[in-house]
């Protein structure tokens, strides 16, 4: 009887033991398809957001080029623009529009220059003046003169620090 029960409980344990080996197996199955599961699902956000991210990088290269292609062609046309000015500016185009427009090149005789006495304020009359002084109140007859008394009037400025203005 006893040999008889522990035979019983022998075949019991090796029962429940198989049992739960069965069931062992099923869980550590289960545990792996679980794994495996998380494992796919991290791969695809993983290639989703790789996606996401790429699509976003090359809608923003094609922004690129665009605005690229934009300024190429802002570009040009001041390129044009500035071209059209300069021709517009050119000597020989100014004159030919000044003689259109009833223009004459002035001659030396045709000048009248106007002295305004006591111009500028304070400046000394009379004899009293300089042949300096003389030659910057005369009116100059050419064009040269007149640049080369501007340039020593500026000279002049420069040397006592006062800016000409």
């Amino acid at each position: 009887m006893i040999r008889e029960h522990t035979q019983q409980s022998t075949n019991q344990s090796a029962r429940k033991t198989r049992e739960l080996s069965r069931r062992l197996s099923k869980l550590t199955e289960a545990q792996a398809a679980m794994g495996w599961g998380v494992i796919l699902l991290i791969v695809m956000c993983l290639g989703a957001i790789y996606l996401n991210q790429s699509s976003k990088i090359a809608a923003v290269g094609r922004h690129v080029q665009q605005l690229d292609y934009a300024l190429g062609e802002i570009q040009h046309e001041n390129a044009r623009i500035e071209r059209d000015i300069a021709e517009a500016q050119a000597v020989e185009r100014l004159q030919q529009e000044a003689a259109r427009l009833g223009f004459v090149t002035a001659q030396s005789s045709d000048i009248e220059y106007k002295v305004i006495p006591n111009y500028p304020a304070g400046a000394p009359t009379g004899s009293t003046l300089t042949t300096e002084e003389t030659e910057r109140t005369r009116s100059p007859e050419t064009m040269k003169e007149a640049i080369l008394i501007i340039l020593r009037s500026r000279l002049d400025d420069l040397m006592r620090g006062e800016s000409g203005e």
